[in-house]
C-alpha cells in the first residue's frame, strides 16, 4: 500500500501555488465552480509522482475533508474577505493586519485539510509506469470535474490548461 506524505504534499502545494498562473487558475475554479483547490493540487502532485488518481481516491479525499471545508475553511475565507473588503471605516493598516492574520490561520487550516486528503487517498492510488505527469494530472482533473463539478465550461478549460502547464 502506498502511503502519501502530507508534508511533501504541502511543500509541493506551496511551491506550485506560488506560480501566478497556477494561483489564478485555482482561484478562478474555486470562485466560479466551487472546486476545492486542495483537490486540484492533489491531482497535480500525484501526477508528478507518477500515481494515477482513481475515482475511489478522489471520493475518499473529498469525503475526508468535506466537513472541515464546509465548517472551517469556507467560513474563515468568508470572514477574511469581509474584514478586508467590507469595512472601509477601518484604517487600511488595520484591515491589512487583520487580513494577513486571518490568512495565516487559513493557511494552517489548509495544511490540516491536506493531511486529511493525503491520508484518505493513501492506498487508493496506483503507480503508472513510464508516465507523463501532465497526462496523469489531466486525467485526474477530468475525473474530478466529471464527478463533482460538471461539464467544463470554456473558462474551465483555460484554467485547467494553466494549472497543468508547469507539469
Amino acid at each position: 500500500m502506498t502511503r502519501l506524505d502530507p508534508g511533501a504534499f504541502w511543500e509541493f502545494s506551496l511551491a506550485y501555488y506560488s506560480r501566478e498562473s497556477v494561483a489564478a487558475a485555482c482561484l478562478s475554479l474555486q470562485n466560479r465552480r466551487g472546486a476545492d483547490v486542495n483537490i486540484l493540487l492533489l491531482c497535480c502532485w500525484l501526477g508528478t509522482l507518477g500515481f494515477k488518481v482513481e475515482e475511489q481516491a478522489l471520493k475518499a479525499a473529498i469525503a475526508a475533508v468535506e466537513d472541515w471545508r464546509r465548517d472551517v475553511l469556507e467560513p474563515l475565507r468568508a470572514v477574511r474577505r469581509a474584514a478586508a473588503d467590507r469595512f472601509p471605516e477601518l484604517a487600511k493598516g488595520d484591515r491589512q493586519s487583520i487580513k494577513h492574520g486571518m490568512l495565516s490561520v487559513e493557511l494552517d487550516c489548509e495544511r490540516v485539510a491536506q493531511e486529511k486528503i493525503a491520508d484518505a487517498a493513501s492506498g487508493l492510488i496506483a503507480p503508472v509506469p513510464e508516465s507523463n505527469p501532465r497526462d496523469i494530472a489531466g486525467a485526474a482533473l477530468e475525473s474530478y470535474f466529471g464527478l463533482f463539478i460538471g461539464a467544463p465550461e470554456p473558462q474551465d478549460n483555460d484554467d485547467l490548461a494553466a494549472l497543468l502547464e508547469p507539469l
